[in-house]
């Protein structure tokens, strides 16, 4: 991403970035035509045909050995292997589907949410075998533009809402999931409505008979209102399929695109998950840019005032940290051309999230996915930084990445907000709640990464790094050391900062 990132980031381009994946629009494709002839050195005049289908294999192959004792093996190898088919047909039509099995053993702490979650992060379920996991990974979505004005697409795939490395809106953490998506462009303004089918697969058996569906719908609308300044406006409902106690499947009456949710909710006399949220994206400068994001799940004004109290003066606080005050928030910078050295940006952004937000009183309701979260893979109950450093010089890009976090992790059998799986019901006191509270946990992870593109028109490159993460508490301290080398095909973001 960080290729496009100094093209979008001129005053003269409109394209909405907070919407991910973008729509296919003639001035995404000139910037990615672009980069590929930068680094190829070749100048590709030719005039590209209106129809066309593109097969190309997609694979993933690392080697590692991570410093640290295992239940499994101190030897890591990443294995999969894939296929991929896009194509367009005149400029209305476009489509793809993608197909990845993986047969893989992964770092020891990745092993760990494996074993208590049963699905590879962002991939799906696992089979166990021996000391590795298989899976499977499917994705692929139908696109049509009538006019310019609107986009449908239908499919199962991924979805990325923000400017940031992280999103408290929507993310692609978890697995795919089937979707209908609208998308209208109208003047400076680009509204999306996106209706879901996803799964709570928290049974304790891990059998998909046990699986349940869960279904979201979500709305978000973007306004250029300059050259230089963006504005965006969140909102989302999950709501859960069939249980043991009732028949439910998709509610038409969230098929609403303009309205809000709240009074939905309450015209149905429901008690779903729904979200607000806002966010910003101001381009500074040139070669800067700040962005944001502001998460409410809920919110009693009423009870704030304590915590400003509790914030300026400690002594004199009565009853702050309400439980129910759930939200989050999130301050970026991006730099391009740093020191105006071409091509070396870098990145940093700050991402705080109170206890017990996302989570709900019926653990299908949850702001998650196939036993992952929708938006930060650490859940809730956080304070995160991350750091970027990247340059790219012809074909080689050096990558660093820079995390700190501190959380709070359960203890005693008492939940305390950072587990959104569990039912805020099982929740401690009502007051005295604040971020970082229960096991108070600190996370540190550091990574180097070198690559150099082998086949740029195939998004294929090899790359080397290491990976160093350390998780301490008063209880336990975890370390891994993880070296890698490998070869692989650009295809989803797949997160091990976590």
């Amino acid at each position: 991403m960080f290729l496009y990132e100094s093209n979008l980031n001129s005053k003269d381009c409109n394209v909405h970035t907070s919407i991910k994946p973008f729509t296919n629009t003639k001035y995404i494709q000139a910037i990615s035509d672009s980069i590929k002839q930068s680094l190829t050195g070749r100048t590709d005049t030719a005039k590209k045909s209106l129809n066309s289908i593109l097969i190309s294999p997609i694979f993933s192959t690392h080697f590692g050995y991570e410093q640290e004792s295992r239940t499994r093996s101190d030897h890591v190898l990443d294995a999969e292997g894939g296929l991929k088919v896009e194509g367009t047909h005149s400029n209305k039509f476009s489509y793809n589907v993608s197909f990845l099995f993986g047969n893989s053993s992964f770092p020891s702490y990745i092993d760990s949410f494996i074993s208590k979650s049963h699905v590879a992060p962002g991939m799906g379920s696992v089979f166990s075998f021996k000391d590795r996991y298989s899976y499977q990974y499917y994705s692929g979505h139908l696109s049509y533009s009538p006019n310019k004005f609107f986009n449908f697409q239908i499919g199962k795939d991924k979805h990325f809402w923000g400017d940031g490395y992280r999103s408290l809106f929507l993310s692609d953490v978890s697995n795919s999931f089937p979707f209908l998506k609208i998308t209208t462009t109208i003047w400076k303004i680009q509204y999306v409505s996106l209706f879901t089918c996803m799964k709570d697969v928290t049974a304790p058996s891990g059998l998909k008979n046990d699986f349940k569906n869960k279904f979201g719908s979500f709305h978000y609308l973007s306004w250029n209102v300059t050259k230089r300044f963006n504005l965006g406006l969140f909102e989302s409902v999950i709501w859960q399929g069939a249980d043991a106690n009732r028949t439910r499947s998709f509610d038409v009456n969230y098929l609403n695109p303009v309205i809000f949710y709240r009074p939905v909710e309450y015209s149905l006399g429901s008690s779903d998950n729904a979200l607000i949220g806002f966010s910003f994206k101001e381009k500074a400068a040139k070669k800067q840019q700040f962005y944001g994001q502001l998460i409410i799940d809920d919110l009693y004004v009423e009870t704030l005032k304590a915590d400003v109290v509790h914030a300026l003066h400690p002594q004199t606080a009565e009853q702050w940290g309400w439980w129910g005050n759930k939200y989050g928030w999130q301050l970026g910078l991006k730099s391009f051309d740093l020191f105006t050295i071409k091509n070396l940006s870098f990145q940093t952004e700050v991402n705080r999230v109170r206890p017990y937000t996302y989570s709900h009183g019926s653990v299908q309701q949850n702001y998650a996915n196939y036993n992952q979260p929708l938006a930060d893979p650490l859940g809730a109950n956080f304070t995160e930084s991350v750091s970027f450093l990247n340059y790219r010089y012809k074909k080689w890009m050096f990558e660093t990445e820079f995390l700190y976090a501190v959380y709070g992790k359960d203890v005693n059998g008492i939940n305390y907000g950072g587990n959104i799986f569990l039912s805020y019901v099982t929740r401690g006191p009502d007051y005295y709640n604040y971020v970082g509270q229960g096991l108070k946990t600190n996370l540190l992870y550091t990574q180097v990464k070198l690559s150099y593109y082998l086949f740029p028109a195939a998004d294929l490159m090899g790359e080397a790094g290491i990976a160093l993460r350390q998780e301490n508490n008063f209880v336990s301290s975890l370390s891994s050391n993880f070296i890698f080398i490998g070869i692989k095909t650009g295809f989803v973001n797949r997160y091990s900062d976590f």
